[in-house]
């Protein structure tokens, strides 16, 4: 099958949508003049949702709660498309007149979408289409809808929160959370009815039962948040995740992106934290690095499909990403056939995808001074360090004179093995040809002096008795006598 295999942490992540689309083969196949009856890569295609795609990018996607349809807003022109996926196919696609910020589902499924937009408009979409549209005073920057009173909650770029309550279908009184650098995330608890509000400075909590900030922390520069029971997940600018109680003020533990990128987005399950920034999306699994998976072009933000392995990407490109990892989970139970596809491709040799990299540490980083090269596409980090490509790194080593110094150091380790093979050799091959008594070198024991002085016990090497006794020794001292000739 054409899947695109990458292994990191030995967790196998399965790119679903490598291969090209049936337009993309039939315009190939047009202008090379082809038949695509011969080519294995069409035959052996995989596409799981047909037009799974936008014009430019996505920026953003999302499961419903049923599990039966998948909402994903892209550009250029600004639309959103929602796909069904017991068909595995779109069924419909809706434009707007501005980028969407951020949208969110009010119901089980699709019919009722409320949208924020770059024109600060807000468009409440149903099953039929656009529904009504209103306008907030500030920009946004984030959107949340608590479903136990009603309210959509807007931020905005200064310390107020718009509120909307659905049911009057009037605005009501703001929240105002004294952030003068403004906000820029949300996150409902539905558990506790407390809503996050992350920005710069600090995270607050509020309570929607009495509508009051009950708990404050002081985390600067939050970018994305998430929740689970009594802990939650603080993404920051500097590409860290804070893992915090509610009740205490100090983070229960700190996950680091090498890319030092601002967090986009977070979710938390059970014991599974999967964080993305621009470059990158991890997982973590009992505060250690489970595995990531790392696309060719920027990620936008991401979804984890309920009870499966399967993950969905909004990225920089025309086509959404679709990953599926076995080790976490089967697949989705509206595409079975993965679960088939992916045992068959065990048994099959693939090539993974850091086959030309060297793996180097920070330390041997430092030592080439390439810490420039840090955040750009030239290192990916790789488990406790970087990945380099292995021209680069040779190409490194010689501006820095490594290689001389190797060069160097194995000479000298030649020579001296050279020095000690021929020291062995000479002394192997040394035969004397005059017999001799063989002397122990220490002081001789008076008692034996005449036994060695007798005749019967010197060592002569011409007699016919000692050659049948060391014929090894008699064969290298012909091929020294044939060298000396």
């Amino acid at each position: 099958m054409t899947l695109s295999i990458t292994i990191s942490q030995q967790i196998k992540a399965y790119n679903l949508a490598a291969c090209p689309t049936l337009p993309e083969f039939m315009e190939t196949a047009y202008k090379t003049q082809k038949s695509l009856k011969k080519n294995e890569q069409f035959r052996k295609r995989i596409e799981v949702i047909q037009g799974f795609e936008f014009n430019t990018a996505s920026t953003q996607i999302e499961e419903s709660n049923d599990q039966q349809y998948i909402i994903a807003s892209g550009l250029y022109a600004p639309s959103i498309k929602i796909f069904e996926t017991s068909q595995l196919s779109m069924k419909c696609s809706r434009g707007l007149d501005s980028e969407i910020v951020k949208f969110c589902l009010l119901g089980d499924d699709y019919k009722k979408i409320a949208m924020v937009c770059e024109d600060r408009n807000v468009e409440l979409h149903a099953q039929y289409g656009k529904h009504f549209k209103l306008r907030v005073p500030k920009q946004p920057t984030d959107m949340i809808y608590n479903p136990y009173n009603c309210n959509l909650l807007v931020s905005s770029q200064n310390e107020d929160i718009t509120r909307l309550n659905l049911e009057l279908g009037s605005f009501v009184e703001s929240y105002n959370i004294q952030q003068e650098t403004g906000v820029n995330c949300l996150c409902m608890h539905d558990q506790l009815q407390l809503g996050l509000v992350g920005g710069n400075k600090q995270l607050s909590v509020i309570d929607f039962r009495s509508d009051q900030v009950v708990q404050q922390l002081g985390v600067s520069d939050i970018t994305s948040l998430a929740t689970q029971n009594l802990q939650v997940a603080l993404g920051t600018k500097e590409g860290q995740i804070k893992l915090f109680d509610l009740r205490k003020h100090i983070p229960i533990h700190i996950y680091q992106h090498q890319y030092r990128l601002p967090i986009k987005k977070i979710v938390m399950n059970d014991d599974m934290i999967v964080s993305c920034d621009a470059k990158i999306l991890k997982f973590w699994k009992a505060n250690r690095l489970f595995t990531n998976i790392e696309p060719q072009n920027e990620i936008n933000s991401f979804t984890w499909i309920k009870n499966s392995g399967m993950f969905l990407l909004a990225l920089e490109q025309p086509r959404m990403g679709i990953y599926f990892i076995p080790q976490l989970n089967s697949a989705p139970k509206w595409c079975p056939f993965l679960d088939n596809l992916t045992e068959e491709m065990e048994e099959e040799e693939q090539q993974t995808v850091y086959d030309e990299y060297k793996f180097l540490s920070y330390e041997e980083l430092e030592r080439l001074e390439a810490l420039h090269l840090l955040e750009t596409a030239m290192l990916k980090p790789y488990s406790h360090g970087y990945l380099i490509h292995l021209k680069l790194y040779l190409k490194l080593r010689q501006q820095k004179g490594l290689d001389f110094d190797d060069y160097k150091q194995k000479r000298i380790q030649q020579n001296y093995e050279k020095q000690l093979e021929a020291e062995r050799v000479s002394k192997g091959y040394v035969i004397p040809d005059e017999p001799e008594i063989e002397q122990p070198i220490k002081q001789i024991d008076p008692r034996f002096q005449k036994m060695l002085k007798d005749n019967d016990f010197t060592v002569d090497k011409k007699s016919e008795a000692w050659k049948r006794a060391h014929p090894s020794e008699m064969g290298i001292k012909k091929q020294i006598n044939k060298k000396k000739r």
